[in-house]
């Protein structure tokens, strides 16, 4: 059992690295497990099931899952191109963090969002499984409520997590 879990919000990732470095999820990993020992990994994304994934992003995948990680997909909302939606990561998300701060194992929780949908979850996790929630992102495009909400916030740093 693992004693830290990662929950990685992919969406953010992709759109808080427009403009900056790209992650190095399996770097980031390392670092986690580094810190806390055992760890869990979690990737959640959306996917439009009218036009499937994208090879690219299908190979990303399953070069993750060959790490260890988990990924979840769930449905997006169709659309006119542009105007698809993304449902339910967001509550998966929220449901393994809920699920991992049950487990007596999973001490360290780390995030990487930057959402504030998720403050009444990590709320809950500190205050009911008195878990430490740690924040790992991007400095930019991360609310301040969620920043608050968690007990430490690491952010990304191109020298280490920069995928080469």
């Amino acid at each position: 059992m693992a004693g830290a879990t990662w929950l990685v919000d992919v969406g953010y990732v992709v759109k808080a690295s427009e403009g900056q470095f790209k992650l190095d999820y399996i770097a980031a990993e390392q670092i986690i497990r580094k810190q806390f020992g055992a760890t869990q990994t979690y990737l959640f994304n959306g996917f439009d099931p009218a036009y499937g994934i994208s090879s690219g992003l299908q190979a990303f995948y399953t070069a993750m899952q060959a790490q260890g990680m988990q990924v979840r997909l769930q449905p997006m909302e169709s659309g006119p191109p542009g105007t698809n939606r993304q449902r339910r990561v967001d509550v998966d998300f929220s449901a393994h963090l809920i699920w991992q701060a049950s487990l007596p194992a999973v001490t360290t929780l780390i995030l990487t969002t930057g959402d504030q949908d998720f403050v009444p979850a990590v709320e809950l996790v500190r205050r009911e499984f008195q878990k430490h929630v740690v924040l790992f992102s991007y400095e930019k495009m991360v609310n301040q409520d969620l920043i608050a909400a968690v007990n430490t916030w690491w952010q990304f740093d191109a020298t280490q997590l920069a995928r080469r």
